[in-house]
């Protein structure tokens, strides 16, 4: 039975985190919003009052207290107020009883009590004093109530899209939590699988390149690389144990019968030389198996520089050439142009050197082996090639694993231990190279193509 699911307080408390941040933001919003709303009614309010300034400023006594009479008798006379006075403040017209104590000039807000509906009722309104040339002093007052039940209206209105808000917050955050909640129990579980020893399992993605999406496809991508070290591991743990049995074997066989047979000076030393031979063969393939995982470590990376590929491949041919001539083959060398590359000159000269014995090995008597040098496009190439009896196409990918050699006549007859194409394979690695391997008609092509610089520069950027 799987144990029920506890949220841990740190998740809770970045939940309660981000919604504080988005409430918080919410009613800034909001606010901002009814504080520019209701400043925009009263100023417009204030724009309307100043406007009368101009005409009651420079009215007479009579005239003053006819206008203020006839304005106080029009309908809309409790929303738009007008009040006269003397200079003492004594009223002389209009339905303003009381001249407020307020500075002249400025918009203020006042109440007063009006008859509506048969009903006395409290009254809100936004006025302005003006003075006149003739020394009165004029009320001019416009109703804020129906501002005031507006702003009402709009807090209720922000208070309940606040409120939505936030629920709509709770409900997306917790819809979002659920959903990478089953996104993260869907990688752990295959983490752990993976763990238990399932490499060949993947973190699930859903396609969508989001932030998990990309994470995986990285983690997937370290997995593959990950998976493929073991395999080689597996199976170079498999052809040491299976390729170190014969001579050692041999060598165990030979001692004893030195042991049960020789009885003489002469005796004991073939055995003992015999003993060397297979101490070497098996220290050969240690060196070998050692010498790759010295590449493969990229420790050897510190020591890249820009190398002359061209010279590289005429110092290989140079010290090979001796040999291909007592083989009776012919051996060419193509590399008219300079061709640099950035890499280790030593590992290099040992990759070509290993291609090269290899043709050499086995291009039969007569035959002939080709190197050459040049750039397909913007990348170097480096290619080897021979008519001899060539690689079968469903052994190409198998040849570059250690230990791995083919099953025909030519490869029986040859001797080898089958780690000199896998050391290859390691160098072209470390080097960002690829190794592919063509049929030559007859014979086989080994090519080795290397990163264009600009390619090599955006990869250094990039990591």
């Amino acid at each position: 039975m799987r144990p029920p699911r506890r949220v841990s307080p740190t998740h809770l408390r970045s939940i309660g985190a981000l919604l504080a941040v988005f409430v918080c933001t919410a009613i800034a919003l909001f606010g901002l919003l009814y504080w520019l709303t209701r400043g925009y009614l009263f100023h417009e309010v204030d724009e309307r009052l100043r406007g009368e300034y101009a005409e009651f400023h420079q009215i007479g006594r009579a005239d003053a207290i006819a206008t203020i009479a006839a304005l106080t008798r029009r309908d809309i006379a409790t929303s738009r107020p007008y009040g006269l006075f003397d200079a003492s403040g004594r009223w002389l017209a209009g339905n303003v009883p009381v001249l407020p104590d307020e500075p002249d000039r400025t918009p203020f807000n006042y109440t007063q009590r009006v008859r509506e509906d048969h009903a006395n009722v409290l009254a809100h309104y936004r006025g302005v004093i003006i003075p006149t040339t003739s020394g009165l002093k004029i009320i001019v007052g416009h109703s804020i109530d129906e501002i005031l039940d507006f702003d009402g209206t709009l807090v209720k209105t922000l208070c309940a899209g606040v409120t939505l808000a936030i629920l709509l917050a709770i409900a997306c955050g917790a819809a979002l939590n659920a959903m990478s909640n089953r996104r993260i129990r869907a990688i752990s579980e295959t983490g752990r699988e993976i763990m238990a020893g399932k490499l060949n399992r993947r973190l699930p993605t859903r396609g969508t390149n989001d932030d998990l999406d990309r994470l995986a496809g990285i983690v997937n991508t370290m997995l593959d690389e990950i998976e493929r070290l073991v395999d080689e591991v597996r199976g170079v743990c498999a052809g040491i144990a299976h390729d170190l049995r014969t001579p050692m074997t041999h060598l165990r066989a030979g001692l004893e019968r030195a042991q049960r047979r020789a009885n003489s000076t002469d005796a004991y030393a073939q055995a003992i030389d015999a003993a060397i031979g297979q101490s070497d063969v098996v220290l050969g393939r240690f060196t070998a198996l050692l010498r790759i995982a010295e590449i493969e470590s990229g420790s050897r990376r510190a020591s890249f520089g820009r190398i002359a590929l061209d010279a590289v491949l005429r110092d290989v041919a140079e010290l090979y050439e001796p040999l291909a001539e007592h083989r009776g083959l012919t051996l060419t060398v193509d590399a008219p142009l300079r061709v640099e590359v950035t890499g280790d000159s030593d590992l290099l000269f040992g990759a070509i050197e290993n291609l090269l014995d290899n043709a050499l090995k086995f291009t039969p008597g007569g035959g002939w082996v080709a190197l050459g040098v040049g750039f397909d496009g913007a990348c170097p190439v480096l290619h080897v090639a021979d008519n001899g009896p060539g690689i079968d196409p469903a052994e190409r990918k198998a040849v570059l694993r250690p230990f791995y050699r083919s099953g025909c006549a030519a490869t029986c007859a040859t001797p080898g231990h089958g780690l000199g194409l896998s050391l290859v394979a390691a160098i072209a690695r470390v080097h960002d190279a690829s190794i592919d391997i063509h049929d030559n008609r007859p014979g086989c092509k080994i090519v080795l193509r290397f990163a264009a610089a600009e390619q090599i520069q955006r990869d250094a950027k990039a990591g």
